[in-house]
Parts: structure tokens; C-alpha cells; sequence
């Protein structure tokens, strides 16, 4: 049985520029840490644009727009997908969500078998041991466990004002308080 994914929400309280209402996909979290991705922080590059950076063939064309998924090695380049698409790099994240290379992905999507789902990103967002827990009690993050792949029914920039709705939270005060 799989543990799905967490959203993780960023309080209107937290403000440090970078991750100022964020949603992220809440991939790991243990007693060694916790590991994510924002996925409501668009780039300005396509995946088109990133096939021809990869020098992957033209063979499709895909104006999907690709995530900045954190500070944290932003020259890593994923994929988060449906599960039915399983290749040499993927972990499943979940019952309905797997990650995977994008590169492995691409060419996949260029050869016409792509996920019934997918996002691409760069980079992620990391904690080290307890240090989610202590921003969690300090009000900075809301960790919700809700579907996730409603979440992805929204569009990017829409996302942080559906979850906060969604869990009954205020997005204008500086507090966890309920609405």
C-alpha cells in the first residue's frame, strides 16, 4: 500500500520570497527530512523549449510550461506523472503519481506514449531533519492531506487561493485560524 502525497501550503504568514504562496507536492517526509516540489511557480520556458535544450528529436510539440520546483539544485530536471507510465528511473510517490527523469519522460512523450498525466520541473525544495516540523508550528506551512490530483485540475497560478479554500483557511490573516 502507498502513502499518497501531501500538499504542503505555504501561510499567508510566510514571507521570504520564495516561497510565498506556494503548494507543494509533499514527495518525502521522515525523521531524515522532507523533499518536494512547488508546482505553482511557472517558469517562462516550455517543454518544446527544453526538448531542443535536451537536443531531443522534433517529432512533437509540447507548450506544457515547466515548474520551478524549488531552490535546491535547480539544474535537476523531473518529471511527476500518472503511474500507468513506468520506466527505468521511476519511484512511485503514491497510488495515482510516480517521478521519473525527464529526460526518460521526454523521449517517451516524444515517441507518442505519454503519461495521461504529467508536469515537468526544475529543481525541488528540501528540509533537513525536523526543520518542516519546527516551520509547521511556527505557522509558516499547512500540511494537508487532500487529493492531490484535484489539486492539478487547477491551473498553476490559481492553485495556493483553491487549496487555502478548500482547506477552510483564511488567506488574508497572518494565522492558521479557521474561516
Amino acid at each position: 500500500m502507498f502513502t499518497p502525497p501531501k500538499i504542503l501550503v505555504a501561510m499567508p504568514s510566510l514571507k521570504d520570497g520564495y516561497f510565498d504562496r506556494s503548494v507543494i507536492l509533499l514527495c518525502e517526509h521522515n525523521e531524515g527530512g522532507a523533499m518536494g516540489f512547488v508546482i505553482n511557480s511557472p517558469s517562462n520556458t516550455t517543454v518544446d523549449d527544453l526538448l531542443r535544450e535536451l537536443n531531443l528529436p522534433a517529432r512533437c510539440r509540447d507548450e506544457h510550461i515547466i515548474m520551478i520546483g524549488g531552490p535546491v539544485q535547480p539544474e535537476l530536471c523531473w518529471v511527476v506523472h500518472s503511474r500507468e507510465y513506468q520506466g527505468k528511473s521511476t519511484t512511485n510517490i503514491g497510488e495515482q503519481l510516480a517521478l521519473s527523469a525527464a529526460q526518460e519522460v521526454l523521449t517517451s512523450i516524444c515517441d507518442g506514449q505519454s503519461p495521461a498525466f504529467y508536469l515537468v520541473g526544475v529543481g525541488y525544495a528540501g528540509w533537513g531533519p525536523g526543520q518542516l516540523e519546527q516551520e509547521i508550528e511556527q505557522d509558516a506551512w499547512w500540511l494537508a492531506d487532500i487529493d492531490v490530483m484535484s489539486v492539478f485540475d487547477h491551473p498553476s497560478e490559481s492553485r495556493w487561493d483553491m487549496v487555502m479554500k478548500l482547506l477552510g483557511l483564511n488567506p488574508y490573516t497572518a494565522t492558521t485560524r479557521r474561516v
